[in-house]
This record gives structure tokens, C-alpha cells and sequence, in this order.
């Protein structure tokens, strides 16, 4: 048996079985067409040529040492494009959604695109090639103010591309004298310690077009300036922002004009009607619980009041006057006057000063008829301060029994009602002086 397995095998048996490995080979070959087999296969052209790059551009290549050109370390420029910008006023910070972009030169990292297959860009790994440590200098938190990872962008000239995203939070000093119609400058530090040469230098540094609109924010100008200092160097990204103050219009400005104009009203209300002084009461609550809402939104910085906020701290000093005042003519129209009032001030009221306050329409219904004697007159003068000790209220006289003494309270009562319409006028210009200084 042995004997007719190696004769198969050897001589004619050996040929007959390379003949059948041969065919099964050239079978599956069979289907292919001759363009297929003409056609070079360009991936592996391509793959090849990118490999054939790197290795020509990064031999002998160190990440650590920072490339130079014409023997002098290479300049480093950033660049800034915002994304999303909010302030928070009680810490004083800034926070920016962005994109830095950097760029620098490398001479000894370009080619020729015509050597290798037209190529002008290649997409290295960052960790792969020499990147300055960009960092913020006036940083407000622990993290979150180093770019993330992504990959460096080569061209053919030796110029790198690094444009990582990033979120800076960073100090910033707030005026807040005019809110909320303010404007704030903040400034980002973003450099090296690494890197001496640092610029700006390209055109638009900082880019604001592709900004998310902010719902109180919105960036109107945006500036850089270079800082160079003996052993680091950073730029200084400066932005002028402005704040979207048309909902503090419906809930801060407008209770203000309701509250002055009411303060101004009560003044117009009759002399002996208490509820003046409820309604001061009411407003001086009111302004009392703005100026908590204002204490609990606003930041407390030394010397930097809004001015709003000082308006209706004021507002309130004025209202606790005018609520005094109204307590005084409140007395003068109701007490139980048991002297008369002074002629010269009965004259002014008369006079063309009654006039200016518009009080001539009022009438003294108290006066005594022209047809009474002298005599009758002089007694009830005399009669006239014992008929008012036994008075509860001046309502409760009867007009017809005692005229004497309705004629004396109703002086009294236009004396409270020139007291009002004094107020009502050196109270508007009190308020207008206000405006003028606090909100305009």
C-alpha cells in the first residue's frame, strides 16, 4: 500500500496534482476584467505618499523644542472667535465660550505639493507636533481655562493651524453706576510662559459674527493688546459689552413712574381724608421691597451704586417726608381750631396766591350774613371759642346755628389745602430733579 502511495505521488501523479492546484488558482482571477486589473490602486498610492510625507517631514523631529526660522524662535499668533458671552455680576466674572485659534511657522516643516501627489495639508495629532501651553493669566476658576485636544493643521508653506475650543472664566471688574442700562469692559489674558514672542498679528483677531445671541449680553466692540513682560508675554483680549435692558423697563422703571406719580396724586386728595396716609403707607412698602430685590440681584461694590437704585432709595427719603406732611395737614384740617387764622394769611389765601394754587373756587360757606347787626356779630365773636370747646368734630356743625365757627374751620381747611398744593408743587420738582440726576 505504502509502495502505491509514493508511486502517485512521484512521477506522473506529482504532475497531474499541480496542475489541479494551478487551476483552482486561476479560477476565482478569472472573473476580474482587464480594466481591473490595469487600474492601479490609488488608496495605496495615496496612503503610501501621506506615509512617505511624515516620515520625510518629521524625521529627527522633537515636540518639546519650539521651531525656529532663520535661527530665532518662531512667533506665535492667537486669535479669538466668541461663541456665547454671559457676566455674572455678584462674583464680578466673565465666562466665554469660544475658539482659539493659533497659529505659527515652522520653515523646516514645508514641500513641494508637486513631490507628493499634490497634497497641502496634513491633520496631525496635537500631541504629535511642538504646540505653545496656551493658558489664561487672570483666571476666575480651577478648570475649564486650558484648550481641549484636537488635532494641528499643516500646510505646505510650514504654517500651523491649532484651533482648539475652549471656556475662559475670568475676573472683571464691573461698573454698575448705570445699570441696567450699562456697559462693561472685560479683559481676557490668554499668553505663555513658554512662548516670548507672541502676537496678534493677523487680521481679525477677535470674531463676534457667529455670536449666540445672549439673553441679557451682546458684544459692540472687541480690541487686543499685546503684553510683554521679562519672562512671559500674553495678548489682552478686550471686549465692550452691552446689556439688553428692555425688560428692565416693564418691572423696574415702571413701578417708579407709578410710584412718583401717586406720591404726586395724594397731594390732590381732600385735606381731611385719612386714607393719604394709607396710601404713602402702601408706596413706601413698595419701594421698601425694590430695594430688597435690588440687594439680592446687584453686587455690593464700594462707590459704584447703580444710580436707579439710588433714585429709589431717595424716592423713599421723599415719600416718608411727604407722609409727615400729609400727618400736619391731616391735624390742620380736622382738629378743633379755637383760634383764628392770622389775616395775613388769610389775605395770601384770598389774594393772588390762592389764585396760583387754585383755590378760588372754593367758597366761604361759613361767612356770616351781610344782614346781621354789629351787635349780633361782636357776640358771637365772643361766643364763638366756648361754642368750640363743646364740639366733638367739625363735621358736626350745623351750618345755620354756627356760622362763626364754620367760617373759622374753613379757613383752617383751605390753609391745609394750600399746604397740599405747595407740596404737590415743590414734590414734582423734587421728583423731576430726581429723574434729571438718577435716570436720564
Amino acid at each position: 500500500m505504502s509502495t502505491k502511495i509514493k508511486t502517485l505521488i512521484s512521477g506522473r501523479g506529482l504532475l497531474w496534482l499541480l496542475l489541479l492546484v494551478c487551476l483552482l488558482v486561476s479560477v476565482p482571477s478569472a472573473s476580474c476584467t482587464p480594466s481591473d486589473l490595469d487600474a492601479p490602486d490609488t488608496k495605496s498610492t495615496n496612503v503610501s505618499t501621506l506615509d512617505r510625507l511624515q516620515m520625510n517631514l518629521f524625521v529627527n523631529y522633537d515636540a518639546n523644542v519650539q521651531p525656529t526660522i532663520q535661527g530665532k524662535a518662531t512667533n506665535v499668533s492667537l486669535g479669538l472667535s466668541v461663541n456665547y458671552i454671559d457676566i455674572d455680576e455678584l462674583n464680578g466674572k466673565i465666562t466665554l465660550h469660544c475658539w482659539l485659534t493659533v497659529r505659527w511657522m515652522d520653515e523646516q516643516r514645508s514641500w513641494n505639493i508637486k513631490q507628493y501627489d499634490n497634497i497641502t495639508k496634513l491633520h496631525i495629532p496635537d500631541n504629535k507636533v511642538w504646540k505653545p501651553q496656551i493658558m489664561i493669566f487672570n483666571a476666575a476658576a480651577d478648570e475649564g481655562n486650558y484648550p481641549v485636544s484636537t488635532q494641528v493643521i499643516l500646510s505646505n508653506d510650514g504654517s500651523f493651524l491649532w484651533v482648539p475650543p475652549a471656556v475662559y472664566t475670568a475676573y472683571c471688574a464691573l461698573n454698575m453706576i448705570n445699570w441696567p442700562y450699562d456697559q462693561q469692559i472685560c479683559k481676557l489674558k490668554i499668553g505663555t510662559w513658554s512662548v516670548s514672542n507672541l502676537n496678534a498679528a493677523y487680521n481679525k483677531v477677535i470674531d463676534y459674527d457667529d455670536l449666540v445671541q445672549s439673553s441679557e449680553w451682546e458684544i459692540v466692540s472687541g480690541r487686543t493688546e499685546f503684553v510683554h513682560k521679562d519672562y512671559y508675554s500674553y495678548v489682552e483680549f478686550i471686549f465692550t459689552t452691552q446689556r439688553r435692558s428692555s425688560m428692565y423697563k416693564a418691572i423696574i422703571f415702571t413701578p417708579a413712574s407709578c410710584i412718583v406719580l401717586l406720591t404726586l396724586a395724594a397731594f390732590w386728595l381732600p385735606p381731611k381724608m385719612g386714607e393719604k396716609i394709607m396710601l404713602n403707607g402702601i408706596l413706601i412698602l413698595m419701594i421698601a421691597s425694590f430695594l430688597m430685590y435690588f440687594a439680592q440681584l446687584l453686587p455690593v461694590l464700594g462707590g459704584n451704586t447703580p444710580l436707579i437704585v439710588l433714585f429709589y432709595s431717595a424716592s423713599l427719603l421723599v415719600l416718608s417726608i411727604s407722609t409727615i406732611i400729609e400727618v400736619v395737614v391731616l391735624y390742620l384740617a380736622t382738629a378743633q381750631h379755637k383760634r383764628r387764622l392770622p389775616e395775613i394769611v388769610k389775605r395770601l389765601l384770598n389774594g393772588k396766591l390762592g389764585s396760583c394754587l387754585m383755590l378760588s373756587h372754593f367758597t366761604n360757606d361759613a361767612e356770616l350774613p351781610a344782614t346781621q347787626s354789629n351787635g349780633s356779630l361782636k357776640e358771637m365773636a365772643e361766643n364763638l371759642y366756648d361754642s368750640v370747646e363743646d364740639m366733638t368734630s367739625p363735621l358736626d356743625i350745623n351750618p345755620t346755628a354756627t356760622p362763626s365757627v364754620r367760617a373759622l374751620q374753613f379757613d383752617w381747611v383751605l390753609l391745609a389745602t394750600a399746604v397740599d398744593r405747595i407740596c404737590f408743587v415743590a414734590f414734582s420738582l423734587v421728583f423731576m430733579v430726581l429723574s434729571i440726576v438718577y435716570v436720564a
